[in-house]
């Protein structure tokens, strides 16, 4: 039961990650609810009760997504990586309790505080990560491959806006932002050391040897965060890891903003916030054509230096042959979008890892994979 202003009675506050029985999950969503706390003391509202169901959920989610992560470190499989520029993943809360069969227990535990599990579902706002088809079935196929037990990772953006809201007025449709990080996602995990440097304008400086190294221009940072995708009725638990675009604090001039230039102070850490803030933004001026390129080259060589990384941390000290790099990834472009991956892999390969051109571009062709959504002449090979 519940008092008056929703605060839970009556149920301990206690951790019990792994619950299985009503009771002991309702302890757990209220743990949550008091030793997680995202909001003032004494509420437990529909709102408060979804955030501390989600984490209750986690809970249970983190212990399955650490053990897939280390089976397959341990077993180092052919591993997909699949990137998409959008994922339309609907409401986690439902499609995790779902897979995870535990749907009933929940109901009955969120009853025991007051609270029915339909009225908590409707508080989840959508991830707004994805608006389209495209976006669907990226993520379809990161529901599947989870439920297959295959070894696969998604990569995405970390959009802020990627839905909006609608509303008609009197001279028609009307758009407005969606920010569905307005307060927080549960379900997201930032690895503070999983960060890359993706770097964009600059110049090609050739050394004395003749090799070639691409140098200056602007660099930002590509934090990661962490989705886990539970597989149904199986303990396999994949990843979607999205990049979010930071600058670095050396990039902040406080000269300029002790003088009042308080935009060109902090010009880098603008750019850099532009690259998450919407999906597909419009491309009918220079600078938008602009950004939409930077927004698929930043997902691109994020996520293959990730892979790269990877690749390297499984061999866990054996020689490094780059020729097996193909025997252990496959990386599937969804649509157009991605494909910067093909030039940034050897781009890596060449100036990063060393390898001589013919040697790169037989690991890049032998590595990447292409699906083609539409029939026109820019989206086919000829």
């Amino acid at each position: 039961m519940a008092k008056p202003n929703g605060e839970p009675s009556k149920i301990p506050a206690a951790a019990n990650p792994l619950a299985e029985e009503p009771t002991k999950i309702a302890s757990n969503i209220n743990y949550h609810a008091n030793f997680s706390p995202h909001f003032s003391p004494f509420k437990f509202e529909p709102e408060q009760a979804y955030y501390a169901t989600a984490e209750s959920v986690r809970d249970r989610l983190i212990q399955n997504w650490n053990e897939t992560y280390v089976h397959f470190h341990r077993k180092n499989p052919k591993q997909t990586y699949y990137l998409s520029m959008e994922y339309l993943q609907g409401r986690a809360l439902t499609n995790a309790i779902g897979n995870l069969n535990v749907q009933s227990a929940y109901a009955e535990a969120l009853n025991k505080l007051g609270h029915d599990l339909e009225n908590i579902t409707e508080q989840e706002k959508d991830a707004a990560l994805g608006n389209g088809g495209l976006g669907r079935l990226a993520s379809c196929f990161l529901d599947s491959m989870a439920t297959l037990n295959l070894p696969a990772w998604g990569y995405g953006l970390r959009y802020r806006y990627g839905l909006f809201k609608q509303r008609i007025a009197k001279d028609g449709q009307e758009e407005t932002a969606e920010d569905w990080l307005e307060k927080f996602s549960p379900w997201e995990v930032v690895r503070h050391d999983v960060i890359y440097p993706v770097r964009f304008f600059g110049r090609v400086h050739v050394n004395p040897d003749g090799s070639r190294k691409w140098v200056e221009g602007e660099i930002l940072q590509a934090l990661a965060y962490d989705v886990p995708i539970p597989g149904y009725k199986t303990k396999n638990t994949i990843s979607l890891r999205l990049w979010d675009a930071k600058a670095c604090s050396e990039d902040f001039n406080l000269f300029q903003f002790n003088d009042g230039q308080y935009e060109s102070a902090a010009q880098l850490h603008s750019r850099a916030q532009q690259i998450c803030a919407v999906l597909y933004p419009g491309d009918a001026t220079e600078e938008g054509k602009l950004l939409r390129l930077k927004q698929q080259f930043f997902l691109c060589s994020a996520s293959l230096q990730d892979i790269i990384f990877r690749f390297k941390e499984r061999k866990q000290g054996a020689e490094l042959k780059w020729s097996e790099f193909p025997t252990k990834v496959a990386v599937q472009m969804n649509d157009t979008h991605p494909t910067l991956s093909i030039p940034e892999l050897m781009r890596l390969l060449l100036d990063e890892e060393g390898l001589g051109w013919d040697e790169a571009w037989d690991v890049t062709s032998r590595t990447v994979a292409y699906t083609n959504h539409t029939v026109l002449p820019e989206a086919l090979e000829k």
